[in-house]
């Protein structure tokens, strides 16, 4: 465990560094195994791209917000891992990545179920090339009711604000492969997916009708999905990216940002 350490001083920059690399190495791949020929890359990644200047702005935000009430000791005393009695600091760490996937996966679901929020997960889903652009593909209003779901979720269990850090820089980039346009052999694919998400499981997901859009909720594991029953698998050469409202339709980020204002079919 000699990584741990690593993450105990919030090491944000080599993680960014980290997250930037991978982002390009799965880019790069997609050039060369990518599953969607013939699209403008350039020009539909800008687009995504755009997301990130509203997603920092927010990021930066509610996250100063999060870091205040995390480094407060009582959050430590009264949350859930203080009454479990976690002693080791594997145990706080499974502890912590297991509830946190879990509350990711409850999250995700009412995302897909409440009318009033689907709207704007929606802007996620009507991407018609599924990319590791895709992963900043986040509608302002849902960045804030993500963040929020996280902060409450973190307050309930109390972790080690090293382990958050941690959990979401796995998360993060868990979020860049499985987004990215490439597919991992169908063998290979089929035994990783049983305990953790892989891109040919959320490129279901990621399928423009239902029940596929419908399933697959997990983020760093699969089990949820298998213990809840709303895990689908379909043939990875009949996937088609998107929404069946905005399927034919290319985007730009401002009819993006409406689109959950706009568009009452979603």
């Amino acid at each position: 465990m000699q990584i741990l350490p690593h993450f105990t001083h919030g090491q944000d920059m080599q993680q960014l560094m980290i997250c930037i690399f991978v982002f390009t190495i799965c880019w790069n791949l997609e050039n060369i195994y990518g599953v969607t020929k013939d699209y403008r890359k350039w020009r539909h990644d800008f687009n995504n791209a755009l997301f990130v200047i509203p997603g920092v702005f927010l990021q930066l935000t509610i996250g100063y917000v999060f870091i205040r009430i995390l480094l407060n000791e009582n959050i430590h005393q009264y949350g859930i891992l203080h009454y479990f009695s976690l002693d080791s600091t594997v145990e706080q760490l499974i502890g912590t990545f297991i509830f946190l996937d879990f509350t990711y996966y409850i999250y995700h679901y009412l995302m897909h179920k409440v009318k009033l929020v689907w709207p704007f997960h929606a802007v996620h889903h009507s991407d018609t090339v599924l990319n590791v652009s895709t992963s900043l593909r986040e509608h302002p209003l849902e960045t804030c009711i993500r963040l929020g779901h996280y902060i409450l979720a973190a307050c309930l269990l109390g972790p080690a604000f090293w382990i958050i850090t941690l959990h979401q820089f796995v998360q993060i980039i868990s979020k860049i492969i499985i987004h990215s346009n490439f597919r991992l052999p169908e063998q290979v694919d089929k035994y990783l997916s049983y305990v953790i998400l892989t891109p040919n499981m959320h490129h279901v997901h990621h399928h423009y009708v239902e029940p596929y859009t419908d399933s697959n909720y997990g983020d760093l594991l699969s089990i949820w999905d298998r213990m809840f029953g709303t895990f689908t698998y379909l043939d990875r050469h009949e996937v088609v990216f998107g929404l069946d409202k905005t399927i034919h339709k290319t985007l730009t980020f401002k009819e993006l940002i409406m689109l959950p204002f706009r568009d009452k079919t979603l």
